[in-house]
């Protein structure tokens, strides 16, 4: 009895090519590869043409042997393998972002603008209150910010190196189980 599973990729041929080798790792087999389009949708120019948006991508369908003698080693190994992958990915989302200012909002403005109808003073004072707190604030997040990506550094870029270097001995040893090696 054979197994089927079908995955889509970015249309590169290095991407296709590396997920054909990484599949094969786990004993698929390539049984289809077939570049498709999606429809996403219309866009309206201002001399009144229409314009169609398309999303490319490959689908690419494996098969493997669910009877062979190591079928199940193999499962197991892949299942690992792409669990490491998934927590590789999510520790990459912990990257901190630099937070940006808000923009400087309508009611903000409007107060500003009105204090100067007051008089130039009280519009001046607070155009210059406004923008120190802002700098402070934009040195608070720059702080916030260093401090985050720091323990990341510290703690992250290790554990991703280790989870890479572990996905590489499980395809090692998926490897050398599907040829008869281990």
């Amino acid at each position: 009895m054979r197994e089927t599973k079908t995955v889509q990729v970015y249309p590169s041929d290095a991407i296709v090519n590396a997920t054909i080798e990484e599949y094969g790792s786990f004993g698929w087999e390539v049984i289809g590869n077939q570049r498709c389009q999606e429809y996403e949708g219309q866009t309206h120019g201002t001399d009144g043409r229409t314009t169609n948006h398309y999303s490319s991508f490959n689908k690419i369908t494996f098969t493997r042997e669910k009877s062979a003698a190591w079928y199940d080693a193999v499962s197991d190994l892949e299942k690992e393998y792409h669990a490491a992958g998934d927590t590789i990915s999510s520790y990459k989302r912990y990257k901190p972002v630099l937070r940006e200012l808000e923009p400087i909002g309508g009611v903000m403005f409007a107060v500003e603008f009105s204090l100067y109808f007051w008089g130039i003073i009280p519009g001046i004072i607070f155009s210059i209150v406004r923008a120190s707190v802002r700098a402070d604030k934009k040195k608070k997040y720059q702080k916030q910010y260093r401090e985050a990506l720091t323990r990341y550094e510290q703690e992250y870029p290790a554990k991703i190196k280790e989870l890479e270097g572990k996905r590489s001995e499980l395809r090692a040893r998926s490897e050398k189980l599907i040829l008869g090696k281990e």
